[in-house]
């Protein structure tokens, strides 16, 4: 069954509302164009491969986490990448959509789902964004775990085994802060917060060593794995809503496996 792409949008926009999002950001229609579409492709960034595989479903809307655009573009350039992959999405019909910090900050989006699969109650916003909305998570365990079992949980639920933990080995863990994708801004509010584990991504040496000082104890999961697994959440929301087709790419669009060298 076919949909106006424009309807599918509209759905987005009204879960994933655009006034939450942060005033540097550029969530919502990336490339509008008129038509329907059975299908939709979703990925956490656009790449020319995410715009193959639409290409190869039939997909006239693709629906990113991460915008197409974040400044502004004063021309379009067949020989620049971003360029090429413009041309190629519009001459296929192809509309772009993305849901950044609008989804960060949405209910069920990115960050309830990391409370979800951590296992947290009694969930509040950890930090105040520019929107005026909160961003961020702060929750309960139900009961205390030790920091090594909610590693070994988290490992095999990301299907990640390259977490890196900073600070003190707690072994009475309940409260904790999440943030999905980059989340090295809001130390201060788990600080404030007085959390046990702030769970995030993109954490540098000085945010490691600052979190150390104050006695909290980080767990970088990475950009890409805290925010990878909306992309179920937003074909499982589709999918109640429309009777499409969804196709998740949930693979890392820039990293090479070594095992693949």
């Amino acid at each position: 069954m076919k949909y106006k792409v424009l309807d599918i949008i509209d759905f987005m926009n009204n879960w994933a509302k655009l006034e939450y999002q942060e005033t540097w950001d550029n969530s919502g229609a990336q490339i509008n164009l008129n038509g329907e579409t059975s299908s939709v492709t979703i990925a956490l960034d656009l790449t020319d491969k995410v715009i193959d595989m639409a290409i190869k479903n039939d997909s006239k809307l693709i629906i990113t986490h991460h915008p197409m655009f974040f400044s502004g573009l004063k021309s379009i350039d067949e020989n620049t990448y971003i360029g090429k992959i413009i041309i190629k999405a519009i001459k296929n019909n192809i509309s772009i959509y993305s849901a950044h910090t609008s989804l960060d900050i949405a209910e069920n989006g990115v960050n309830d789902v990391l409370c979800e699969v951590i296992g947290l109650n009694e969930i509040e916003g950890l930090s105040m964004a520019d929107s005026g909305y909160m961003i961020g998570k702060v929750g309960y365990l139900e009961k205390e775990k030790l920091l090594k079992d909610i590693y070994l949980e988290l490992s095999e639920k990301l299907n990640y085994s390259n977490i890196r933990i900073y600070g003190d080995i707690k072994n009475n863990i309940k409260k904790i802060a999440v943030c999905g994708g980059s989340g090295s801004s809001m130390i201060d509010d788990a600080i404030k917060k007085d959390v046990d584990l702030y769970i995030t991504g993109d954490i540098k040496h000085h945010d490691a060593q600052y979190a150390y000082e104050n006695n909290i104890t980080l767990m970088d999961i990475s950009h890409f794995n805290g925010e990878k697994l909306v992309l179920n959440k937003v074909a499982s929301e589709l999918s109640k809503n429309f009777e499409i087709v969804t196709n998740i790419i949930d693979t890392n669009a820039f990293e090479v496996k070594v095992e693949n060298l």
